[in-house]
This record gives C-alpha cells, structure tokens and sequence, in this order.
C-alpha cells in the first residue's frame, strides 16, 4: 500500500470513527474531501448521503446516492437508502423501485423486505403484507415491530381473534410495548371486550401520560358502556390531534386575549364557536349553538369552511369564514365540546333542530326532474371517505345491494361521489340505479343540490357519512347502516331518540357481515313501505 493510500485510508477511519461519536460535521467534512478520490469515494458518497438524511436534507442526500449508483448500480446500501428516503417522503412507487432493486442485489436485506410489506399495509394488502412479514419473521421470530404488523394485517382483514392473540404475543416479547398494547385494546374494542379494552388503554396511559388515540379509545368504551360523562370526558382528547386548530387557537388568543370557555358566565359576551372534524359532526353538533343563545344573553360566531358556510345561515349566530371579521372576543369553544358542557349541566343530549335553509329554485328544478320517477323514490349512498381511518368497517361494496336494487316496486337514486359511475357500471347496475353524481353540487357549494334532491325524495339508505346528518336534520327519513361496532356516537342509547327523530338503525350482529344486509333492508322497506 503506497503512501498516498495510506494517507486516504486513516482519513476514511477517521471520518468513520468521527461518524460513529455522533461528531456529524467534523465527519461530514472529512467525507467531503475524500468523494473526490477514487479509492475512497463510493465509501465517501455513501456516508455523506447518511448524513444528509440525517440532517433532514433528503434531496441532497438521494444525489450522493445516484451518484453512487452511475459508478456502481448494484450498490446495495445506495439503493437501499434511496428506497427508504422515498419511503420517507410517500413516494411509495419510487420507493418500490429502489427496495425491489435491493432485494434482486440481496434477496435476504430484511429492511428491504420489512418497508416492502409496510408499503403492502398501507396500500391495503394485507394478505400480501401478511404473507411478507410472515417471511421475516421465520428469520426473526423476536422481532416485535413484524409480529406487531402481523396483528394489524389480520386486524385490518377483520380477524380480531387472531389479531388479540398476536398482541399478547408482542407483550410476552415486551411487556410495555405501547403500539401493541394499544393495539390489542383496539381489538377488544372490536369484539366488545369493553372492560378488558379500558384495562389496556390504561396501559398505554402508563406508558405515555397523555396518549391522544388512548384517550380517545376510552370514549368510545365508555359510549359502549354508557357512561356518558367519562365518554366525554375522554373525548376532548381528540382536540390535540386536530394541530391545524391548535394553531388558529394560537392565533385567537394572542389577538383576542380570549380563554376556552367552560361554564363562565357568557351573558353580554362575545364567544366563538369553532366548527370540528367532518361536515356530518357540524351538522349533528350545530343544535348546541341553539342552545346557547337560548341558554345565554351572548353573541355568537361560528366559524365555518365557506364551501359549507350557506347551510348554516339559520343558525343564531354571525358565521365567520375569515377572523379578521371579529372585532373582539372573551371566549372561544369548540362545537362537539358543546355537547359535553350541555350534558354537564342538562344530563342530556339535545334533540335535532331543523336548520337547514331552503333554495327555492333549485328546490324546484329539483322537484319537477324527479316527479317522472315510480314512488317510493329511495337515495342510496353506500361509502364514505376512504382515507377516514375505519372506513373498512362502514363502507358497504356496492354488490352487496345486487337484490335490493332490482326490487322493481322501488325506484333508487345514487347520491354517491367520488367516481360512483363507474362502480356502477362495472357492477352492471346502471339499469337500476338513477346517478345524478357528476351534475349534483357544482356551483363550489356543498350539497347545494343534494339538499333539494334529499327534500324530495322518500327515504334515505345510507352508511355513516356526512349524508347520513345532512337527511335527517332536513327530517328526511332515513335508514342507517351500521357494522356491529361503529362510531362512538351511535353507541349512545337510543331509546328516545336523542339525535334525530326520523332516523333508524340497521346494525349488524356480526362484523362485516354485509351478505345479510340486504334481507334487513328489505325487511325495513316493507315496514315503512306497507
């Protein structure tokens, strides 16, 4: 070895050394000189990429390793970290591109395997993701990140029993493992194992104090078991996740010098009322602002999206799109925490208050288009958003309506967006069901037409979604399709029926037993059809 390959290789060592004490700059620097020399470059290229990653600076880091690769492309740790990176930044096709590569270069790189299976997770194939995860653990049998993914795969295909006994496993591993911890309570849930699901969700709250999703988990077990008061309670949980509100709260009260409203005294004062989470929750909640303003001599403002804004124009407040609009304020709440201070000094839930305004003219239109069709005249809308977290347990595949559309003494309407015309082709149902989705709420304004399309009609068939609050606050009746354990709010008992008069439930015995769903229907048509 000659002296100048001597010289390169202690500056190599030392970059190295200096790397491994975490002294990122001083090596950083070292790496930097030696890119420029072959012997050491590759080496050089590669640790100054780990270090771009390391500061956050992803796109710079990905250069050092295409660099690497224009030298060498079967570089295994270049395409591995390029995998990763775009792993990091959801570019879940690029990321798949640069994992596979690695593998074909070393079949047995676990970490390439490990992000290919989570990428299988999330893109919601979970047999498949089951199936790769499977593979590393016959080589890792303690490792808890692939047993706890293992559970979440069968958790996520609905097998809660076998998804439970995968978590007890994790915790065997280790015993205070919050991610299996809190996933075996999510699972107890399921089976309505409610006590043993509070047990663990208090785990998780041992491990982390403040768990948000924990906190959250406990609501809904104690809507289950109806307590509603420490339902609530842990339901304000849910205003930490909300950040981008968290930040306008921020905003309100440096500018307002405004608190969080409880039970003050509010009379001659000016609150705001901030709206939360989907559409569906501001049209259920909005009856407290009625409340209120019945309740307390204040002036309300309730801030609102301005595509929505138009619906609640009856509500007895001043609606705020833009805060520039206020001039001062003492309070700010907000709408679902309403709902607790209401039930805090009422012991109740507040009944549904009509308020949705009319538009005559398009109320009309409306009318005269679907005067044509047979009576009963029944809307459908079969799924929600399916980036909302639990839609695979409120969504219903169209083709389990295959008998109930072909009933010729109905006439259905589909009020379903999000590229319904095709599911409705290709399930061969264009014969039976009318689709309004692509001219319905053009205008930049939500449900501007399905609104006067709702008015008009005899009955609603609907999963949980915002359709579902948008037809019975318009007293439009309505036939709700639930799994057999759904969203907190229809865990709440409803004898009296608390939220809205002219809605009923269909809810299953059994999870995702959609095949029975159509005879229940049925059923239901023939009651209220009769």
């Amino acid at each position: 070895m000659d002296t100048d390959q001597v010289f390169l290789q202690k500056r190599l060592n030392s970059g190295i050394k200096l790397f491994n004490e975490n002294k990122i700059d001083e090596a950083e620097q070292c790496f930097e000189y030696l890119q420029g020399e072959k012997k050491t470059q590759l080496t050089a290229l590669f640790y100054l990429g780990v270090i771009k990653i390391r500061k956050n600076k992803t796109d710079e880091a990905k250069k050092y390793f295409f660099k690497i690769l224009e030298i060498n492309h079967n570089h295994e740790m270049a395409n591995l970290n390029l995998g990763l990176v775009y792993f990091q930044e959801k570019n879940i096709n690029e990321s798949i591109i640069y994992l596979t590569n690695t593998l074909k270069i070393n079949n047995e790189n676990s970490l390439a395997k490990y992000h290919l299976a989570l990428i299988n997770l999330f893109k919601k194939e979970y047999s498949k993701a089951e199936k790769q995860f499977k593979e590393i653990l016959l080589k890792e049998p303690k490792n808890i990140n692939v047993l706890n993914n293992i559970g979440i795969c069968y958790s996520k295909q609905m097998d809660f029993k076998k998804a439970i006994k995968i978590f007890e496993e994790c915790l065997i591993i280790k015993k205070n493992h919050k991610q299996s911890t809190l996933n075996l309570a999510n699972c107890l849930f399921q089976i309505k194992n409610y006590e043993k699901s509070i047990i663990n969700y208090n785990k998780v709250l041992e491990i982390e104090k403040n768990h948000t999703i924990a906190k959250i988990g406990l609501s809904k077990c104690y809507f289950a078991l109806n307590d509603y008061d420490k339902a609530l309670h842990f339901y304000e949980a849910r205003k930490k996740r909300q950040l981008h509100k968290l930040k306008l709260i921020d905003k309100i009260t440096k500018v307002y010098n405004c608190k969080e409203w409880f039970q003050e005294p509010l009379n001659g004062k000016n609150i705001l009322i901030l709206s939360e989470q989907g559409i569906g929750d501001n049209l259920q909640f909005a009856r407290y602002i009625f409340w209120l303003k019945e309740k307390f001599d204040c002036n309300i403002f309730f801030y609102l999206d301005k595509k929505i804004s138009h619906i609640f124009k009856n509500c007895p407040c001043e609606i705020v799109t833009d805060l520039t609009q206020i001039e001062n304020l003492d309070f700010y709440q907000h709408l679902l925490t309403l709902q607790y201070i209401h039930f805090k000094i009422e012991n109740n839930f507040k009944r549904c208050i009509p308020f949705i305004p009319n538009n005559n003219s398009i109320n009309l239109n409306w009318k005269n288009r679907l005067k044509i069709f047979k009576r009963p005249l029944i809307a459908i809308q079969w799924k929600g958003n399916e980036n909302f977290l639990d839609d695979q347990q409120r969504s219903i595949p169209l083709k389990f309506f295959k008998d109930l559309i072909k009933d010729k003494n109905y006439t259905f309407i589909s009020l379903q967006k999000d590229n319904s015309s095709n599911e409705i082709k290709l399930n061969k149902f264009d014969k039976y069901i009318k689709d309004f989705s692509e001219e319905i709420d053009l205008e930049g304004k939500s449900f501007i037409d399905t609104i006067s399309i709702l008015k008009n009609i005899d009955l609603l068939i609907s999963v949980d979604t915002s359709m579902t609050h948008l037809a019975a606050t318009l007293q439009v009746k309505t036939l709700l399709l639930l799994n057999s354990n759904p969203d907190w709010r229809w865990h709440i008992e409803f004898k009296e029926k608390c939220f809205y008069e002219n809605l009923e439930i269909i809810r299953l015995d059994k999870a995702n037993d959609w095949n029975s769903i159509t005879s229940l229907i049925s059923k239901k048509l023939g009651e209220i059809f009769k």
